[in-house]
């Protein structure tokens, strides 16, 4: 992979324009041209660039390292599914489902593909136990599985099936990745609030007091948008869930429920 290539693809996982991409540290039509190979990028630029998308640099560079073998392979094929996943691009992504079922694909490949497909119907219990076992194995086994977005939408999904130990551990390292999350774009914003908002839910019966203080603090830190909305007023009903706060729970409780909400508000403090 090119380093115009790994910038391209780092900058559809975070949901930006190239202008927004190349940040005030270079041009829009400079950053254009990088992405496409026809302009090179000197390495204090691309460090700014990093550092300014909070992206690894030990990952970006192990992508511009990494061998390719050509369109159909693997590595490309996750690239394209990632992209059309975060885009919702569904035509694109029944195309490459379908492309899939005709390669050799590694099992965390197969796996990736059974459970993103899962998500995009909404149907996550139906997931096979061998699927779930392995996607917790490689939420352990890789310390920087919460630089990449796909899988953190895993982990966002995997919250109704993981024990309580796996879900502190994973959220914990979720929020210190994303501690200064007001930095990141609205679309990054949106998958950690989510994110936080599950392992709330899904914690309900035994929270861990600790992290969650930990989960409103994060969400308190959003952007200040209107379509972060509905994530801030959702943590204050957590808040007052877990003071048992029942005025305040049947509160909001009213508003979310008339903004078609009923999942979170039908939880009521023990």
């Amino acid at each position: 992979m090119t380093i115009g290539e790994a910038l391209k693809d780092e900058r559809l996982k975070l949901n930006l324009t190239q202008k927004e991409m190349a940040a005030n540290i270079m041009s829009r039509s400079q950053y254009g041209k990088v992405e496409k190979d026809l302009h090179d990028i000197s390495a204090s630029v691309l460090l700014k660039l990093l550092e300014f998308h909070h992206i690894s640099p030990d990952f970006f560079f192990k992508q511009v390292l990494s061998p390719q073998t050509g369109k159909d392979s693997e590595t490309q094929l996750l690239h394209e599914l990632k992209t059309a996943f975060f885009e919702q691009n569904t035509n694109e992504l029944n195309y490459l489902f379908g492309k899939s079922e005709k390669m050799s694909l590694s099992k965390f490949t197969i796996y990736q593909i059974i459970l993103l497909k899962a998500m995009l119907i909404q149907n996550v219990k139906d997931i096979p136990s061998e699927v779930k076992n392995y996607i917790q194995f490689q939420l352990f086994k890789n310390e920087n599985w919460s630089n990449d977005l796909m899988m953190l939408s895993f982990f966002g999904s995997a919250t109704m099936f993981l024990s309580p130990e796996s879900l502190d551990i994973h959220m914990t390292s979720v929020i210190k990745r994303y501690s200064n999350i007001s930095t990141f774009s609205l679309k990054v914003q949106k998958l950690i609030s989510s994110v936080t908002l599950n392992y709330l839910y899904y914690t309900h019966s035994f929270p861990n007091k600790k992290i969650w203080y930990q989960c409103f603090t994060l969400l308190d830190n959003l952007s200040i948008d209107p379509s972060l909305s509905h994530y801030r007023i959702i943590n204050l009903y957590f808040k007052a869930f877990l003071k048992k706060d029942f005025i305040k729970l049947q509160a909001i409780k009213s508003l979310l429920e008339e903004c078609g909400d009923t999942r979170i508000s039908s939880l009521l403090p023990k």
